[in-house]
């Protein structure tokens, strides 16, 4: 979810500077080759996030631990 609010800001501060002429093409690759790294980016901390959440609603039982 990150990603895509940087990836949301970014898009329409670009908008915002340039609205009388907004350069599409450069908005429509810097926009995708973003979204790719900024998942890459995030996805070991949102790898992490998920399996807290998953430890945290299932606890390892005594057996499990050693």
């Amino acid at each position: 979810m990150a990603a895509e609010l940087v990836w949301v800001t970014g898009l329409l501060t670009r908008l915002a500077w340039t609205w009388p002429e907004p350069p599409w093409r450069v908005l429509l690759i810097g926009g995708g080759v973003l979204m790719l790294v900024l998942r890459l980016l995030c996805y070991p901390f949102s790898k992490t996030l998920f399996l807290a959440f998953d430890l945290r609603c299932h606890p390892t039982a005594e057996t499990e631990r050693q």
